[in-house]
C-alpha cells in the first residue's frame, strides 16, 4: 500500500472518530455542548440543605439546558461583598437578611423584578415576602424559602399544661447564643418576640423600621423582661454555648432543661426530630398578650444581580409554586426540608406530619405575620444590637439603659446615612 493511499486512509479513520465523539457528546451532555447559558447562584446553604437545592437546581438544568453554577458558603455576606466589591457578583444571590437586600438594592446593585417576573406570581407572596425600599418602590427580592418564629419547642411527652410553670423556672430554658461572627442574634430574637407579644405589631413595626427609639419605655421593657426570666447560670451558660447545641439534650431521658425558644428551622438539627412540638411564644413569655396573633417570621431572598436571560428564567422558576413543590417533595419526608411564604405549594409538600403543616399552614395568614426586625434592620444597627444582647445576657442585674442609649446613638446616626436603608415596613 502506498503512502499516500495508507495517509488517506488514516485521516479518513480519524475523521470517523471524532464524528462517532461529537455524536456522543451532543447526545449526551446537555449541559455542555447543547448548554443554552449559564447562571451563577449564591447562597447560605451547605450540607444537605445544600445538596437539596442543588437537586432543584440540577432539575431547572434538565428542563432549560441552562447550566447552574452553585456555590454555596456560610460566609454568604463576607463572600457577596467581596464580589459584589470586585465587579464580579453572582447572577443571583439569597440573602438570608431582608436589611442587606435593601442596602444593595440602595446601592443599585441589583435588578427590579417588576419587569422579570409576572405580576400574578409577586401578588401571589403579598407586600411581607416582596420587601421594598419604599411604599411604592420596585421590588428587588422574593423570599423563595422561609422559616416561622414566636415559637417554643419542647418534647411532645410533656404536657403541656405544664409548660407555663416550667417557663416561669428560668433553668428550664435551653439557651445558645453562639454562631461565630454573628453570635448573639438568638438573644434579638428574644428581644424581637417580647415586644412583640406586648405590644403588638404596630409598635413592633414603628421600631423595627427606625420610627421608634430605642430608649423608649416600652422597649426597654421587653429586655428587662428578657433579662428578669433567667437565673444568672442559665444566661452565662447560653454565653458559651453554640446555638445549635442548645436544644441538643431537649428529648434526653432526663434533660438539663425543657424549652427551647428558636424558629422553626431548628428541628431538623434535634437528634430526636420525631418528638419535637412546639407552642406559640405568647402563652409562655412574661407579660404577653395572651391573645396575641402576631408571629415574628424570616425569609430567604433571592436577588437579581445581574440581568442576563438565564438569570431571569431561573428567578421565574425559584419563585413558582411548581419549583418550590418539587424541591419541598424531594426532601418532604427528610430533617432538611424547606417551608414556603407562596400559598400555591401544598402543604402536603412542606413535611409528613401535624408538626410540619402547622409550620406551613401559619406561614400562609402573612397579615399576622413581621418579619425579624434586627434581619430588617441597616447592618451596623444589626451588629450593634446582636453585640448589646451578649453583653446585656452576662450581667443581667443591671438595667439596660446604657446600652439603649448606645443602640439609639447608632440609630439616629443611621437615619443620615444614604447607604444604610430601613424598609418602609417588616409587617404583612
Amino acid at each position: 500500500m502506498s503512502a499516500a493511499k495508507r495517509s488517506g486512509q488514516a485521516t479518513a479513520t480519524v475523521l470517523g472518530l471524532w464524528m462517532v465523539l461529537l455524536c456522543v457528546v451532543g447526545a449526551g451532555d446537555t449541559s455542555g455542548w447543547q448548554s443554552r447559558g449559564s447562571v451563577s447562584v449564591l447562597a447560605s446553604w451547605t450540607g444537605a440543605e445544600g445538596e437539596a437545592f442543588r437537586h432543584l437546581l440540577d432539575t431547572f438544568t434538565r428542563r432549560t439546558g441552562i447550566h447552574v453554577d452553585y456555590q454555596g458558603t456560610t460566609a454568604l455576606r463576607e463572600v457577596l461583598s467581596s464580589e459584589v466589591g470586585s465587579g464580579t457578583p453572582p447572577d443571583i444571590a439569597v440573602l438570608p437578611s431582608s436589611g442587606e437586600l435593601a442596602a444593595y438594592a440602595r446601592q443599585r446593585q441589583l435588578t427590579p423584578l417588576d419587569g422579570v417576573l409576572p405580576s400574578q406570581e409577586r401578588k401571589a407572596y403579598g407586600r411581607l415576602w416582596t420587601p421594598r425600599l419604599s411604599a411604592d418602590g420596585p421590588v428587588y427580592g422574593i423570599a423563595v424559602k422561609a422559616d416561622l418564629k414566636s415559637i417554643v419547642w419542647y418534647d411532645h411527652d410533656r404536657r403541656p399544661d405544664t409548660l407555663p410553670d416550667l417557663a416561669a423556672d428560668g433553668r428550664q430554658w435551653c439557651v445558645g447564643m453562639g454562631d461565630d461572627a454573628t453570635s448573639g442574634w438568638p438573644g434579638t430574637d428574644w428581644i424581637e418576640d417580647l415586644l412583640l407579644q406586648q405590644q403588638g405589631r404596630s409598635v413592633y413595626q414603628a421600631w423595627a423600621t427606625g420610627g421608634l427609639p430605642w430608649t423608649d419605655p416600652r422597649v426597654k421593657r421587653a429586655w428587662e423582661s428578657w433579662g428578669s426570666l433567667f437565673g444568672r447560670d442559665t444566661a452565662r451558660t447560653a454565653l458559651t454555648t453554640d446555638f445549635r447545641e442548645a436544644g441538643s439534650k431537649l428529648f434526653n431521658a432526663d434533660p438539663p432543661c425543657a424549652l427551647e425558644h428558636q424558629g422553626s428551622f431548628i428541628r431538623s438539627g434535634y437528634p430526636r426530630p420525631d418528638k419535637a412540638d412546639f407552642t406559640f411564644s405568647r402563652s409562655l413569655l412574661p407579660d404577653a398578650d395572651r391573645g396575641s396573633t402576631a408571629r415574628e417570621v424570616s425569609g430567604d431572598f433571592a436577588a437579581m444581580f445581574r440581568d442576563t436571560p438565564q438569570a431571569q428564567k431561573l428567578m421565574r422558576y425559584l419563585v413558582s409554586a411548581d419549583a418550590q413543590r418539587t424541591w419541598g417533595r424531594q426532601t418532604a419526608t427528610k430533617s432538611t426540608h424547606p417551608f414556603f411564604a407562596n400559598p400555591g405549594v401544598p402543604l402536603d409538600a412542606q413535611g409528613d406530619d401535624t408538626v410540619d403543616r402547622k409550620i406551613a399552614e401559619t406561614l400562609r395568614d402573612s397579615a399576622s405575620l413581621c418579619l425579624d426586625a434586627s434581619d430588617a434592620m441597616p447592618t451596623r444597627m444589626r451588629l450593634a444590637f446582636q453585640r448589646a444582647a451578649l453583653t446585656y445576657l452576662s450581667d443581667t442585674t443591671r438595667p439596660p439603659d446604657g446600652l439603649l442609649r448606645s443602640l439609639e446613638k447608632v440609630r439616629q446616626s443611621l437615619r443620615r446615612a444614604p447607604d444604610q436603608p430601613w424598609l418602609s415596613t417588616v409587617c404583612g
